[in-house]
């Protein structure tokens, strides 16, 4: 793995012990995926922020309390709880405490809360050709082929440790030659009427 200055000073913990531990995280998955380097992210959309179990709530937690800050701008994908209806929500008190506590913890490491899984709709658009760590498939699908920027589709935990550190594996949709077209799909004998109606390309897709 070829790490600049710059990420050979973070894993020495030159930005705090959070962003440390992101890079270790990113730098581990990076060598997982095979790529030799770590490509430079503008900014992140957060799928983490749901609440499936406990492990998400603590691992958020954990890097608020090694002072966690996100390195680039970072919007957050929907949580759990409906916060202006709260009773609103199925859930027993101890769900809605714990789903609570994971999206005040995203909060509280610099994630703007936009709680939707659209945040090009909410002024979140990266250029043409920018690299971004993106988590929510629908974004990950836009961002690449209609803005044209750059991302693979991370889960959680490795989309909140890309926004920490600023960096993301180079490998995948980063990587030119990866963005190639390899299928061509026909849809000449499907009903022109059926492709001008909303629901087609999402059921194309």
């Amino acid at each position: 793995m070829q790490l600049t200055d710059h990420e050979k000073l973070l894993l020495e913990g030159a930005s705090g012990r959070a962003a440390q531990l992101a890079l270790r995280i990113v730098v581990r998955m990076a060598g997982i995926l095979g790529a030799r380097e770590l490509v430079p992210v503008t900014s992140s959309h957060i799928d983490g922020c749901l609440y499936h179990g406990d492990g998400g709530v603590e691992f958020a937690e954990r890097l608020v309390e090694l002072g966690g800050r996100v390195a680039v701008p970072a919007t957050l994908n929907v949580g759990a709880l409906d916060l202006l209806h709260p009773g609103r929500v199925r859930a027993g008190d101890r769900r809605r405490e714990m789903a609570l506590r994971q999206m005040r913890a995203y909060q509280a490491l610099g994630c703007t809360p936009t709680w939707t899984c659209a945040p090009y709709q909410a002024g979140h658009r990266p250029a043409l050709g920018e690299h971004v760590a993106w988590g929510e498939s629908n974004a990950v699908a836009f961002a690449n082929s209609v803005l044209g920027a750059r991302t693979n589709r991370y889960g959680d935990f490795m989309d909140i440790c890309c926004a920490l550190a600023g960096r993301a594996p180079r490998t995948g949709l980063h990587l030119g030659e990866r963005r190639r077209a390899t299928v061509v799909v026909d849809t000449a004998a499907i009903d022109a009427g059926l492709k001008r109606r909303d629901i087609f390309y999402p059921v194309l897709g």
